[in-house]
């Protein structure tokens, strides 16, 4: 095969991968991907005031995140709804072990805590959270499972 051959087969088989790329591809991904539906937080002064007042709700289950005994967020999910096994410790939560933890986290974290109500993609409302991260991610999943993403580590007071 001539020169200007070889270069005319390189030339159609680049044509037809980008064909195939262009029209195939997207496709292929759209099927593929799932679809997420995301949840939110939403800042909650009355979520707040029950933390804050020690109130263990009834048909909740509660779970902390945090290094040593001082959590960075405690969270307390509808008994309708699963949380996703990963980075939250299931607790029997006493008003007791509340107090002391809401003391600590006032106390030693770089700012105060507060309650968010934890939204489902509709705006419904399956928990709530405590902690002085504002944000973190929720994913809906199927048969009322959810994934709450564990807030990263909070600043700490300087001592100053």
């Amino acid at each position: 095969m001539t020169r200007s051959g070889v270069h005319l087969k390189r030339n159609m088989v680049r044509k037809l991968v980008v064909i195939f790329l262009i029209f195939m591809v997207p496709s292929a991904v759209a099927i593929e991907l799932p679809s997420f539906k995301y949840g939110s937080l939403k800042r909650d002064p009355e979520v707040t005031r029950i933390f804050e007042a020690y109130e263990i709700l009834p048909n909740y289950k509660y779970y902390y995140n945090g290094r040593g005994n001082i959590p960075y967020a405690i969270i307390g999910i509808d008994e309708g709804f699963k949380l996703r096994q990963g980075l939250w410790k299931e607790i029997e939560l006493t008003t007791q072990l509340l107090r002391g933890w809401i003391y600590q986290m006032d106390t030693i974290y770089g700012y105060r805590p507060y309650g968010s109500k934890i939204l489902d993609h509709t705006g419904k409302q399956l928990g709530i959270w405590y902690s002085s991260k504002q944000w973190t991610t929720v994913i809906m999943e199927d048969n009322n499972e959810v994934a709450v993403f564990a807030p990263e580590p909070p600043g700490f007071r300087s001592g100053k």
